[in-house]
């Protein structure tokens, strides 16, 4: 409606229950009476998850874990992997190997010199830096929050025992030192706390399965973690590598890596959305970037027809089917993405009214959404209760 000319609002906030729980602080888990199911993430010590698996593997699955550095990799006639050589001198044989050497692509891309395509003209950020922070304060926020900088973004993510902090920017327009000056100037700390700089390489393989070896994480691609899809690229490459691997045909893995390929593609699509939309208007380098980005026209086709649908305040949930990218990024995602930003079509490119669409009773609404929180516990109190803290 209100991109056909209405006067309606359309900011998606005011429309989902996530959103107030996270202003008011609310654990998103209800009382058991109460009818309605909320989505939500968790985060996690990387480092214990692993420590866990690897525990896990060893013990109730039997798989040897051996630590040790891979210093070469011995070819079969076909150019297959055969071996690896070891520091120690072993040499481990192997049918299938699978390639997790982060963004080295050890096996994948220096063993069988699969080619890299790189997002840089698609996403410009392409560095970051980690600095955490002590937990202070008493009620704890259940989200995670993303604010704009002068040369990308800043995450913000609250954990039970110290806050996560980040900035992701394009080493194009900001310095590694500004970065980190801008990064401890917004947290307010001084010199306090070190920060870890990250170098990320953007982009992906061009196949993730190359002959009998498979790349999985950093090794096969990365996308900005601006929607935080590291891990469910993983889960999916696994889950479709299983199905692809027990076909056993060389089609099954075409379309697999054809799949995989389509799968980063739309969600960088997604993801440079967003700056493309932008319309700040800052001064000096938070200029330079932002604009730069509203300015970008390496845009895929697939984004191009999804701007162009928005604009021309066309069928957008036919467009997105249409177009076969459902998978990655809902219609919804796309209307909240568009509509968050506040970019609608201007009223001279509309060529027909919607009168008869049915409009949203606001009052109603926030009504609604203001009962429904009131089944939720203070975030705080319930990990306490949790953790007998």
């Amino acid at each position: 409606a209100r991109r056909s000319g209405r006067d309606v609002w359309a900011h998606p906030d005011r429309f989902f229950l996530s959103e107030r729980l996270a202003a008011q602080r609310l654990a998103p888990v209800p009382a058991d009476n109460f009818p309605f199911a909320i989505g939500y993430g968790y985060h996690f010590d990387a480092t214990l998850v692993g420590r866990f698996l690897r525990q896990h593997c060893c013990t109730a699955l039997g798989i040897t874990h051996l630590e040790a550095t891979v210093d070469g990799v011995d070819h079969a006639d076909d150019g297959s992997i055969a071996a690896l050589r070891l520091a120690t001198g072993a040499v481990l044989e192997g049918d299938l190997f699978v390639d997790a050497s982060g963004f080295r692509g050890l096996l994948i891309q220096q063993a069988l010199s699969e080619p890299f395509r790189p997002f840089k003209d698609n996403l410009f950020n392409d560095s970051a830096i980690a600095i955490p922070t002590e937990r202070d304060d008493v009620s704890l926020s259940c989200e995670t929050r993303a604010t704009a900088m002068a040369a990308g973004w800043l995450w913000n993510i609250p954990l039970t025992n110290r806050f996560g902090n980040g900035y992701v920017y394009a080493s194009d327009f900001i310095s590694k030192d500004a970065a980190e000056a801008e990064l401890r100037a917004h947290l307010g700390i001084g010199d306090k706390g070190e920060a870890r700089h990250l170098s990320m390489n953007v982009g992906r393989v061009e196949r993730s399965w190359v002959k009998n070896c498979l790349a999985v994480g950093l090794s096969q691609g990365f996308i900005e973690p601006l929607e935080a899809t590291a891990l469910h690229i993983v889960q999916a490459t696994v889950e479709q590598f299983c199905a692809a691997h027990d076909a056993g045909t060389s089609a099954a893995r075409d379309q697999f890596n054809s799949r995989i390929a389509a799968r980063y593609e739309g969600i960088r699509d997604y993801i440079v959305c967003h700056y493309k939309v932008n319309q700040r208007s800052d001064d000096g380098t938070a200029r330079d970037y932002w604009r730069a980005n509203a300015a970008n026209q390496h845009l895929s086709d697939n984004l191009k027809a999804v701007l162009s649908c928005w604009y021309t305040a066309g069928e957008l949930d036919a467009e997105i089917a249409r177009l076969g990218i459902a998978t990655y990024y809902a219609p919804l995602s796309w209307h909240c993405l568009l509509a968050g930003y506040g970019t609608f079509p201007d009223d001279a490119k509309l060529t027909a009214s919607r009168e008869g669409l049915p409009l949203a009773d606001m009052t109603v609404i926030d009504d609604f959404v203001e009962r429904c929180s009131r089944n939720f516990p203070d975030h705080a109190a319930h990990l306490a209760a949790l953790t007998g803290a």
